[in-house]
């Protein structure tokens, strides 16, 4: 029997190409939506600053929601106060830990979005806290004198959204469009 020439000889079947790494347009993407969330962040709070004293408020939604201007100088309600350099440096790490993984949080749009979304989130109360040492918040809702959520601003609702959404774009069911 003769032997089977390189012609003749079955060819492997060509491997299955390997899912690309989100390319820079994917990420930069990601930094475009960071930048649009910082740009309206220190807009948002620039004008609060401009239009209330601190504790003043304007009523928007009687018994719900009221724009008051608060300079907080810890976390989520007001954890860690006083611990400017501290709450820096997690900022600064939570940013480091963003970009260390970029790749994996820019393959899908949904985590695009989360990452942008963070990046923006986190920069924005950064720039505060370097430059002032207090954040500024101004979004007050509240159940008419019974309950009153903390106070935040831009930034803050920035980062909620941003960790639901990774959440959810952490789930097998979101993870399969590109």
């Amino acid at each position: 029997m003769p032997e089977p020439t390189e012609a003749s000889a079955p060819r492997p079947a060509p491997a299955p190409a390997a899912p690309s790494a989100p390319g820079r347009r994917a990420q930069a993407g990601a930094l475009v939506l960071a930048a649009v969330v910082v740009a309206l962040d220190q807009f948002t709070k620039a004008a609060a600053s401009r239009a209330f004293a601190d504790g003043s408020h304007r009523t928007v939604l009687p018994g719900f929601f009221d724009l008051r201007l608060a300079l907080n100088d810890g976390a989520a309600w007001s954890m860690l106060s006083g611990r400017r350099w501290l709450l820096a440096g997690v900022s600064a790490a939570m940013l480091a830990l963003l970009a260390w993984n970029r790749r994996e949080l820019c393959a899908t749009r949904l985590s695009r979005i989360a990452a942008g979304l963070l990046a923006g989130g986190i920069v924005g109360n950064l720039l505060d806290r370097l430059r002032t040492g207090r954040v500024v918040d101004f979004l007050d809702w509240h159940w008419r004198a019974a309950y009153t959520f903390p106070t935040f601003n831009l930034a803050d609702t920035a980062i909620c959204i941003g960790v639901g959404l990774l959440v959810l774009a952490s789930l097998p069911c979101f993870r399969a469009r590109p």
